[in-house]
Order: C-alpha cells, then sequence, then structure tokens
C-alpha cells in the first residue's frame, strides 16, 4: 500500500512540472512588423524637401525630392524653380531623374524648404506663331537635338533632327523670362537635319524650347529640348590607362569641369565597373580605387566621369585597356 502511494505522489509531481514548464515556455514571438530597415532608417529626405548645398544659397532653382525608393536606396528628384514673389515653386517640364541616396544627400546636405510635390504647377513657356497667309509647304517638325545640353557661356555646336527644314529656316532657344538664344552658322544640309552652333553667354540655367521657323513663317516647337546647366566634365588623361584582371590600384583622371561629388566607371557594351571612393580634390583631378575582379574582361573601355550636381556626363572613349591576369 505504502509503495502504491509512493508511486502516486511521483506521477504527480512530473504532471505538475510538465504544466509548469508548458506555462513558461507559451510566449508569443516578437512583433517585427514595425521594425525599421537600416536603409529607411538612414534616408535623409522625403517627398516635397527642397534640398542646396548652403543653408544661405541664391539659387533659382534647386532640387525637390520626389521619393525615395528603398528598394534601390536611390531618390528621385527634379529641378523647382522660384516664383516671382520668391516662393517655391514650379516644374518647366516633366523631366525626374534617380540618383543614389548616399551621393544626394553627400552633394545637397541641407533642406531649405518644403513644398507638397501635387501642388507644384507646371510652368512651360509659350511661343506665339507667326501669322503669314501664303505656305510654300509643310511645316518644320522637330524631333530632337544633340546634344541636349550646354553648359552656362559654353558654345555649342548642335545637330538638329526633324522633318520639311527648308534653306533659310531659323533655329532659337526660349523659355519665360529669358531672351531668346539664335542659332549661329545655320545649315540645312538636307529636309531632315540642321547644323548650327549656339552661344550661351549669360544663358541662365535651366530648360529650354527649341523652336525652328521655316522662312514661310511656320515653325514648330518641342518643350524642354534643351538644358543650360554647369560645363560638363572632360577627360584628358587617365593614369594608368591599363590593368590586368584581378588587379586593384589607385587611377587618376585628369581634366575639367569636374564637381566635389563624382561618379567614375569604366564602360565596355552593357557592363560597368564603378571607380570607389572618388575624391575630387579641385576642378582637374580625380583619386579613386579600381578594382578589376567582379565582371572585368580583356579589352578596351570607355572612361566616364558623371557630375552628381546636375548630372552632367563625360566620356573618354575606349581609353582603358584591361588585360588577362598574370
Amino acid at each position: 500500500m505504502i509503495k502504491k502511494c509512493s508511486y502516486g505522489v511521483i506521477i504527480s509531481l512530473f504532471l505538475i512540472c510538465g504544466v509548469f514548464i508548458a506555462g513558461c515556455s507559451d510566449q508569443s514571438p516578437a512583433d517585427t512588423t514595425n521594425v525599421p530597415t537600416t536603409a529607411a532608417s538612414n534616408v535623409k529626405y522625403v517627398s516635397g524637401d527642397i534640398i542646396a548645398k548652403t543653408a544661405s544659397t541664391t539659387e533659382k532653382m534647386l532640387y525637390v525630392i520626389i521619393n525615395y525608393d528603398g528598394s534601390t536606396d536611390q531618390y528621385t528628384r527634379q529641378l523647382i524653380y522660384k516664383n516671382p514673389d520668391g516662393s517655391w515653386g514650379h516644374f518647366v517640364n516633366n523631366g525626374t531623374e534617380k540618383v543614389e541616396r548616399t551621393l544626394v544627400e553627400k552633394v545637397y546636405p541641407v533642406k531649405i524648404a518644403h513644398v507638397a510635390i501635387s501642388a507644384i504647377p507646371l510652368n512651360i513657356a509659350t511661343v506665339s506663331p507667326t501669322v503669314t497667309t501664303t505656305h510654300s509647304g509643310n511645316a518644320p517638325g522637330i524631333s530632337g537635338i544633340s546634344p541636349t545640353t550646354g553648359g552656362s557661356n559654353a558654345t555649342v555646336s548642335a545637330t538638329i533632327s526633324g522633318t520639311n527644314f527648308q534653306n533659310g529656316a531659323t533655329a532659337r532657344l526660349m523659355r519665360a523670362g529669358s531672351t531668346a538664344m539664335y542659332a549661329t552658322g545655320l545649315s540645312v544640309s538636307s529636309a531632315t537635319e540642321i547644323d548650327c552652333t549656339f552661344i550661351l553667354s549669360k544663358a541662365e540655367k535651366g530648360s529650354y524650347n527649341l523652336v525652328v521657323t521655316n522662312p514661310d513663317g511656320q515653325s514648330d516647337t518641342k518643350v524642354g529640348a534643351f538644358i543650360v546647366g554647369d560645363s560638363p566634365p572632360i577627360i584628358s588623361s587617365v593614369s594608368p590607362s591599363q590593368g590586368a584582371i584581378n588587379d586593384t590600384f589607385s587611377l587618376t583622371i585628369n581634366g575639367q569641369n569636374f564637381k566635389e561629388g563624382v561618379k567614375v566607371t569604366l564602360v565596355k557594351s552593357s557592363t560597368e565597373l564603378v571607380c570607389t571612393s572618388p575624391v575630387s580634390s579641385d576642378t582637374t583631378k580625380i583619386l579613386c580605387d579600381l578594382n578589376l575582379q567582379l565582371g572585368a574582361v580583356v579589352g578596351d573601355w570607355d572612361v566616364t566621369v558623371l557630375n552628381i550636381d546636375g548630372q552632367q556626363k563625360g566620356t573618354w572613349n575606349q581609353k582603358f585597356h584591361i588585360t588577362n591576369s598574370t
């Protein structure tokens, strides 16, 4: 009888311990649905922030953040202009661009204002058509211009493509509030091509409409066809000019118009090698680190320099040669 009671006590103790352990382990996992990602916690700007290099900037146009894409860690930005009353602002075209978050925050460390993107108007310069009663053919049609950008105070040789261009045609760049800039040395090489030169002396930075007018008065306008900005980077030399696969070394790029925030790449077909940690000590020299491992193949590569501020790009075609590893 005593043995049976002992067995009963032992079994009861086991049951009590089992219930206690089960109760202690029955805990719900921590809720992590609202834990921010590393990239999101580092984002400095939000949609509607107007950003600048300094808080005391007097620029009449700056970038406004349209949105941030956490999957690519890139901002989408757009140029916004001051209104006549000094408030921000309005757009002159629908052009936006995506830029790496870290580069934007490095070059533009200051938020000077915030606006509601949905409330920003689009103000496009209008051009009054020339009235004429006699036409000698079809109206001209502009399909494009090359290049599409030029530095302020630069002289740009341009080619305008399109249809129905006539000998004696004129071409000009126009924007609201600015004097029209007429092309010089204009030559209508064919009904589909015009060669000319634009002298951008004292031209304000921003987007311009391109207008081509035939001698009979008929014209066509391409809105936002040309942008006046800072002069693009010019590459004059690269040292060293070659390297072997799997090499890692410092690359020096000499030239002109380099900005503080730059991106240096080697490009061959659709492959791009990024030169890391670029430093522009002045406007004429860039130092960066080049790793010829992943993606590097033997052959001649283009060297490109992109000024993050303004997105001007300069290219040195097939000037860097990659050889087999020794």
